[in-house]
């Protein structure tokens, strides 16, 4: 690494003793590739909008309607059914979006890294985990409804709701 640094700093000395002509081609250079990073960058952008249209909305959207037709109970057994159903169809669509990983935490690190707004799930994700490794985590009306409420923002944050 010791090398690299080096060799950069000796090409900058370099350049520092270049004419003005060759430093014009130098400033053309970096606008050029600057302009084709946000090509690529857009381009990726696109193309992964494109990945979602394939998804299958109408059984997602009835999916989630069952989700949130748990809530509607009042019993505190289907509150925790739809904060695992919620979280099961979130790693559904990452699955079919292509993001690889061995579990949906690896999947949203992936995912987020596009998604930003993806990281918000964190603290329902947690909560899912809560109801299946702790057997005495009481989970509340208010609780549950805040989590689902993220699932499904984050859902439509993928396009997939």
């Amino acid at each position: 690494m010791l090398k690299c640094y080096n060799d950069f700093i000796d090409m900058i000395i370099e350049l520092s003793f270049m004419p003005w002509r060759n430093w014009l081609i130098v400033f053309i250079f970096l606008v050029g590739l600057t302009i084709l990073i946000k090509v690529i960058i857009l381009y990726r952008r696109l193309r992964l909008k494109q990945n979602t249209s394939w998804l299958d909305r109408e059984t997602i959207k009835k999916e989630w309607q069952k989700i949130e037709s748990l809530l509607e109970t009042g019993q505190g057994a289907n509150y925790k059914l739809a904060i695992l159903e919620a979280d099961k169809l979130l790693d559904e669509v990452l699955k079919q979006m292509g993001f690889g990983g061995s579990s949906l935490a690896e999947r949203l690190k992936l995912a987020s890294a596009k998604f930003t707004r993806l990281r918000q799930v964190w603290p329902a994700h947690k909560i899912r985990n809560l109801l299946v490794h702790e057997v005495n985590y009481h989970l509340n009306f208010s609780e549950a409804k805040r989590s689902i409420k993220i699932f499904k923002k984050c859902l439509r944050e993928l396009g997939a709701l």
